[in-house]
């Protein structure tokens, strides 16, 4: 058994502190009002929308990565990425969350950025839809999550039925009713990440069957000028960049059949898949940032002394720190057990959700320790540590809750 991190992984990551040195630093430098205290109030505008220039930053650091062959590194050769596998990609990740808050987020895409949904595009969608994608020249979104349906997503609202092509044409029956050449959308998705800038939406309706079937629901890829899609309310979250999440509304949206993405009413079963990776690389993702915040609360505890000795010789606090550390080995081992048995093609449902659990849980944790060590000065904004403190409560939420981790563990092995 080897635990030793593949080569491949190795070299990417010395490659991207090359790339975040001279590319990415700079821009931080140069922008600092973006990343400072008041971070928020600079990145969006009256209407929570992120600002011309912020976005000018990200698209800027977009175009770079294309160009240095980070950006859709996952995604097969085929389309021009760099058929990196699940463990490589999530070590990476690691990597690259331990390090305090910056642009660098920017280089992989993020939930705007290429993803593997995208490969079920026949040709021509390619051309349309992947290519640019790859080449980093337009963005997406996954608008999946409804107003009323989070974790029990295929209880879906927004549906979607077929009808003829003119605007007058009478439409009745079932969401499936198959009498025209056009699909019509309507309903409305909530929460959606890169929802305001998506140049398209990958956006999944019921077309078929009853309310609460796995089957029946399909994925349409709507361009962001379509007259029956418009952007609502932006939202206003905890701890993540502002102005990312939105609103998305669907009154009669048409879209045509070369529009749909994979097979008609197997879309569900294609979002299952692509949020699986995800887990992994939350719970890499939150190693890495527990990481860094460790890293933190150790050479603090060493430095800072109280009734003339250093608070690390404390067993209140070191006993904290050593339970964190090891927590922070465990879900770093159960990840990159999870990742190996999927690029092995081995089942590993039960193994991604422990990760995703375990990997939540130690975000928080981490925060919480580290603004506990440090005291009054880790609650307040010249540290980075309560940013993260409210940043990784969401870990606990998106892309399955706790609950439905839980939930899918119990269910493998019962």
């Amino acid at each position: 058994m080897d635990f030793s991190e593949p080569s491949e992984a190795v070299q990417i990551t010395k490659a991207l502190e090359d790339f975040i040195e001279q590319e990415v630093a700079p821009l931080e430098q140069e922008y600092e009002q973006f990343l400072g205290q008041d971070y928020e109030k600079h990145i969006v505008d009256e209407n929570h929308r992120q600002v011309p220039a912020y976005r000018e930053v990200v698209e800027t650091i977009r175009k770079k990565s294309v160009e240095a062959g980070f950006y859709g590194m996952t995604m097969p050769e085929e389309v021009g990425g760099g058929d990196v596998d699940i463990l490589t990609r999530a070590i990476v990740g690691e990597h690259m969350a331990n390090r305090p808050p910056g642009f660098h987020s920017a280089i992989f895409g993020g939930a705007g950025g290429p993803t593997p949904i995208l490969l079920a595009c026949d040709e021509e969608q390619r051309e349309t839809y992947l290519e640019p994608l790859m080449d980093g020249e337009i963005t997406t979104c996954f608008a999946l999550t409804e107003p009323g349906h989070g974790s029990d997503a295929h209880h879906m609202d927004t549906t979607a039925e077929k009808s003829e092509s003119h605007s007058d044409s009478e439409r009745s029956g079932t969401a499936a009713e198959k009498d025209g050449d056009e699909w019509v959308i309507n309903g409305q998705k909530v929460y959606i990440t890169n929802g305001p800038y998506a140049d398209f939406a990958m956006v999944f309706a019921r077309t078929s069957g009853e309310d609460g079937d796995l089957s029946g629901i399909t994925c349409f890829l709507v361009e962001a000028d379509n007259p029956g899609f418009e952007i609502g309310t932006i939202h206003r979250s905890m701890g993540m960049t502002p102005g990312q999440h939105a609103e998305l509304h669907f009154d009669d949206c048409r879209v045509g059949e070369d529009q749909i993405l994979g097979e008609v009413d197997q879309g569900f079963t294609a979002a299952m898949s692509w949020i699986g990776g995800g887990r992994i690389n939350i719970a890499a993702n939150s190693v890495g940032t527990a990481q860094y915040l460790l890293d933190m609360s150790v050479e603090y505890a060493r430095n800072r002394e109280t009734f003339d000795k250093p608070i690390g010789h404390r067993q209140g606090v070191s006993f904290q720190l050593a339970d964190l550390a090891t927590d922070i080995e465990q879900t770093r081992q159960l990840y990159r057990y999870a990742a190996w048995k999927m690029d092995n093609g081995d089942r590993a449902r039960k193994e991604e959700s422990m990760a995703k659990l375990r990997g939540a849980e130690l975000a928080n944790k981490a925060a919480d320790i580290a603004m506990q060590v440090h005291g009054g000065a880790g609650y307040m904004k010249e540290l980075p540590i309560e940013r993260n403190y409210r940043s990784a409560r969401v870990f606990r939420i998106f892309e399955g809750t706790d609950e439905i981790q839980k939930r899918t563990i119990a269910r493998e092995l019962i």
